[in-house]
């Protein structure tokens, strides 16, 4: 008698049950891993702009902001109208119309971000206000250390930090 070539029904059935637990232990970490990818191209984003105003400040030897997108009663962009940043945040010139330069948009996703209504950087590229500036970005379903805090200092060097999330975060 001839004997078929194949895997038998209990080995497919315990490669199967080696897989599924693969998978299962694999997911947690893979959206961690997601969720700490998120945090850090939102901060890298607001990092961005925040270079982005002090080299034009400094290039164009005029003040220029970062302010949080809000909007006028017209529905015109203003400047330092929302402290909350989730619609997004542009660079502007402090000085003439306040021509804005550049906007990001909000990043996707369910997050809070605090932080100062607009920071400014002088001609010097250094902070308008002698205090640092702090801005505190964190998702929902925040675990472990995906918490990001952005600290602008007044000679107006940015660092960034993680921390643990907050425990109703």
């Amino acid at each position: 008698m001839k004997r078929a070539d194949g895997f038998t029904l209990i080995e497919l059935i315990i490669t199967l049950v080696v897989a599924a637990i693969i998978v299962a232990v694999g997911i947690p970490g893979m959206s961690n891993l997601m969720a700490n990818n998120r945090a850090t191209a939102h901060t890298d984003s607001l990092i961005t702009a925040l270079s982005f105003a002090r080299s034009e400040s400094v290039k164009r030897g005029i003040s220029v902001s970062v302010c949080a997108i809000g909007t006028t009663e017209e529905g015109t962009t203003s400047c330092g109208g929302a402290s909350g940043w989730s619609s997004g945040w542009f660079a502007r010139l402090d000085a003439g119309d306040n021509e804005q330069l550049r906007s990001w948009p909000a990043p996707p996703g369910d997050y809070s971000m605090e932080g100062p209504a607009f920071i400014s950087f002088n001609s010097s590229g250094a902070l308008q206000s002698d205090n640092a500036m702090v801005f505190v970005i964190e998702y929902s379903h925040c675990s472990g250390n995906q918490k990001r805090t952005i600290t602008v200092q007044p000679a107006g060097h940015t660092s960034v930090t993680k921390g643990p999330c907050t425990p109703d975060g």
